[in-house]
């Protein structure tokens, strides 16, 4: 078995990971890799695809991304490295319609070399596997390998898998019932197969008690996202976060403000959230999820002010306390609370009397409901109905 050594000593463990990141990289995988690391092992990365999504390489992750030309420019170099082993693989590859795999192995196993890979390990038990199984035939290392679920019932190639299985060290699947497939169906030995389940963070996925505060709003100027920002920066507070809907994309320059910068230039973003644009449905879950809605709208940099923002109306309606300013025609909406435009302190002791008073919030809420069912209610279409009619009624009359 490899060992690797520096300076005498014995280096951490260095294992080939073999992902797809077809979605960048699998939350679970993420952070299995990001816990191993910190345990002390050394991971790189060889992804069979590569393309962005919300979980990407950190700095502490190696990674080689292949060039497929390349990899195919190459081969006559991994020929003379290897004559023999290569030509048999060659044929191996072309009998079990597997060429690609071994194409792209050669190509992984020639950078493992260079780095000095102790173990190679595949993320699944399907073309990441059969790349895998083509690595250790050219390098004579250790194969591990998780199988999941897709691969038991929908392989690519099941004579591949097969032959890989047989080939690996050490199989590691996260079920009772996978394994039992394995034995059963794979006729794999039972002391070759680790059941070892997925893992959750128990740090990072617990119940959340923090106080959430929305806000619906485009990203204008006259939103007041600054000032929100800004006071949640004041109050520099763990338990509280924003939930931020809207979106900015037609709006012009002059009038657009920026929060997604804004947020990382306070280093608050761990505390902001940003849905975008959303359906009606999400809007409404985010409206009962809240605690608090708060617009601190504003007069923008050109005189343009607000009416009576619909939000506000939404957000009462759902029973939800709201913070907003003493902007416009807003005071005829909201009684309590509301505060100057443009001050931060201000706000930020709004929010946090609301956030530390849960029966504020309460009475708040049913009052904000109360004064929607009174006056903001469809009543108001039907005086526009009226009106509708009045108008058609003296039309007929003139003529």
């Amino acid at each position: 078995m490899k060992i690797s050594y520096e300076n005498g000593v014995r280096s951490p463990l260095n294992v080939a990971y073999i992902i797809s990141m077809k979605f960048g990289i699998y939350s679970f995988t993420y952070r299995e890799i990001d816990e191993l690391i910190t345990e002390g092992l050394k991971i790189t990365i060889f992804p069979t695809k590569y393309y962005n999504g919300p979980y990407m390489p950190n700095k502490k992750m190696g990674i080689y991304l292949y060039n497929p030309i390349y990899t195919i420019l190459k081969q006559p170099l991994f020929f003379l490295l290897k004559p023999i082993a290569y030509l048999k693989l060659l044929y191996e590859g072309i009998k079990t319609s597997s060429l690609i795999d071994f194409l792209i192995g050669t190509d992984f196993a020639h950078q493992m070399k260079k780095r000095g890979i102790d173990r190679i390990y595949s993320s699944f038990g399907d073309h990441k596997l059969f790349i895998g199984y083509y690595c250790k035939k050219l390098l004579n290392l250790p194969l591990l390998v998780t199988i999941h679920a897709h691969e038991l019932y929908n392989n690519p190639n099941l004579e591949m898998f097969q032959k890989s299985l047989n080939a690996c060290d050490k199989i590691i699947t996260i079920s009772d019932w996978n394994k039992d497939m394995l034995v059963n169906k794979f006729k794999i030995s039972e002391k070759k197969i680790l059941v070892n389940r997925l893992f959750v963070d128990t740090e990072k996925f617990k119940p959340d008690k923090s106080i959430k505060i929305l806000i619906v709003a485009a990203f204008e100027k006259r939103k007041g996202h600054d000032i929100l920002f800004k006071a949640i920066e004041k109050l520099n507070r763990d338990d509280i976060k924003i939930l931020v809907v809207g979106g900015g994309e037609r709006i012009p320059d002059a009038d657009r403000s920026y929060p997604e910068a804004l947020a990382k230039e306070l280093q608050i973003d761990d505390k902001v959230v940003f849905f975008g644009k959303i359906s009606e449905e999400v809007l409404k879950t985010l409206y009962n999820l809240c605690d608090i809605f708060v617009l601190p709208s504003k007069t923008s940099d050109r005189g343009q002010k607000e009416g009576i923002p619909v939000a506000l109306m939404e957000a009462m309606s759902y029973g939800k306390p709201v913070i907003s300013t003493r902007h416009a025609g807003i005071p005829e909406l909201v009684e309590e609370i509301l505060v100057e435009e443009n001050n931060v302190e201000e706000l930020a002791k709004a929010i946090e009397l609301l956030a530390d008073n849960p029966d504020l919030r309460k009475r708040l809420g049913e009052r904000n409901r109360k004064i929607i069912e009174g006056r903001y209610s469809k009543k108001n279409v039907m005086k526009l109905k009226g009106v509708f009619f009045g108008a058609y009624d003296e039309i007929i009359e003139k003529n």
